[in-house]
């Protein structure tokens, strides 16, 4: 049987030596492959044209975490805390997100492309959930934890196509993200939240596969639920390519 194959979009950064670089952690591959997927790292310095090229060759996508969108894009409140604004990812993964869903190539959001997603269809975000939500949790988790610490629980609503992934209506869920979706766009169904009402999934039901978490599954592996994100993505992906 053919593997899919699954592009992966990624931000920049600059390496030690200040040199600049295309930056995925390791952890999406990872979970790729072990889906059963063929990894695609996509570049946001891609052209219009390239990026339709290579499109045509992906069966399926999957919108990474990162750095803060451009609170412009969405009308969103300043705040001091947003930074490492990336316009040419914006750019690039906004257009994804559009396409994506109109064209029902099956995809998986996370963190970043989660809000991505949102932003992308009409939707909002919190610019700093801790200064604009009430009573919130934290969800920027200490930097000094593992990246698979389990923050907080998050529950899920029955009857979602998330539900069903998951196969468990609370889980426990890792938190690296300061921002969040707020107005949420027409087109996506909330699909889960945290203890204190923030958002944490969202889909689009009548799409082969469009699902969106805040969390990171690809940091818990050993979490049969949170493989199932990445298996699902994968079997739409093969069901695409046919």
């Amino acid at each position: 049987m053919t593997k899919p194959i699954i592009g992966i979009t990624a931000g920049h950064s600059k390496n030690k030596f200040g040199l600049p670089q295309i930056h995925l952690l390791r952890t999406y591959v990872d979970a790729t492959i072990r889906a059963g997927g063929i990894p695609v790292i996509i570049p946001a310095e891609l052209s219009a044209i390239d990026w339709q090229n290579l499109y045509a060759k992906l069966d399926g996508i999957m919108l990474s975490g990162g750095a803060d969108i451009d609170p412009e894009l969405y009308n969103g409140e300043p705040h001091p805390t947003v930074n490492n604004i990336d316009k040419e990812r914006d750019k690039l993964e906004l257009a994804v997100a559009k396409q994506v869903v109109e064209e029902e190539k099956p995809f998986l959001a996370i963190c970043r492309g989660f809000q991505v997603l949102n932003v992308a269809l009409g939707g909002t975000l919190y610019t700093h959930i801790h200064d604009q939500l009430e009573n919130p949790l934290q969800h920027d988790s200490n930097k000094e934890l593992s990246r698979d610490y389990l923050a907080h629980e998050v529950k899920v609503n029955e009857g979602t196509r998330l539900a069903e992934i998951l196969g468990e209506p609370i889980v426990k869920v890792n938190s690296w993200h300061h921002q969040g979706v707020k107005e949420i766009a027409p087109q996506l169904e909330v699909t889960a939240h945290a203890p204190d009402g923030l958002v944490e999934g969202m889909e689009i039901s009548s799409h082969p596969y469009a699902i969106a978490v805040q969390w990171h599954p690809e940091w818990i592996p050993t979490d049969p639920a949170m493989r199932n994100l990445f298996t699902g993505l994968v079997e739409a992906a093969i069901k695409n390519s046919k």
